[in-house]
């Protein structure tokens, strides 16, 4: 594989890179984001009008990797006194289990200077940060359900979001909620295969 390289855009922006380079940058990423934010409601609205922004009054980031011209993954990130979070985080299917990701994990946390960031993770998703999850210690904290999507449940990591009620953290580790989960999802499809012949015949 050739080498990874690591950049991010407010750093360009520093660098007085031209103006159109970024704004393809910018535009590569939403484009390879919505892959993965489609069903996120008004995806692209925040993406353009908030997310964007901020990069140019400080308050937000997008670290990229890239291979050669190829964006393969990016995170995208929030900075401000009263929130550090990580917002999306993405690396391409195939370029997976090469160490994008904790690259890019590392280079979040670097920027934001906080190993612990928040951030909320779809339940399906959650086998994708286990790894990373384990190296900083990250501790989901809740789970709310309707919270972006009404598909799965959302997974709070490392504190709670404006719409959370206040209670007693759940303090588990990424990898045995997602263990949870998967025998959750099983017991429920074996659940629905048992009962499907019942359900046939009435």
């Amino acid at each position: 594989m050739s080498k990874i390289e690591i950049h991010n855009i407010d750093e360009l922006i520093k660098e007085q890179y031209p103006l159109e380079f970024i704004q393809k940058l910018l535009n590569d990423v939403l484009v390879l984001s919505m892959q993965v934010k489609n069903d996120y409601p008004d995806y692209r609205n925040w993406y353009q009008t908030i997310q964007v922004p901020g990069i140019y009054d400080g308050t937000r980031n997008i670290i990229i990797a890239h291979i050669a011209d190829r964006i393969v993954g990016f995170v995208s990130l929030k900075k401000t006194p009263e929130e550090k979070k990580i917002c999306t985080f993405y690396v391409e299917k195939n370029f997976r289990r090469n160490q994008i990701g904790t690259l890019l994990a590392t280079k979040a946390v670097e920027y934001l200077e906080e190993d612990k960031p928040l951030i909320t993770i779809p339940m399906d998703k959650l086998h994708e940060f286990t790894r990373i999850g384990e190296k900083y210690h990250w501790k989901i904290t809740d789970i709310k359900e309707n919270l972006y999507r009404t598909t799965t449940p959302e997974v709070i990591v490392n504190g709670k979001t404006p719409e959370l009620s206040t209670g007693k953290p759940l303090e588990k580790s990424l990898t045995k909620v997602n263990r949870i989960y998967k025998i959750q999802k099983l017991k429920s499809t074996l659940k629905h295969f048992i009962n499907y012949p019942q359900k046939l015949l009435k």
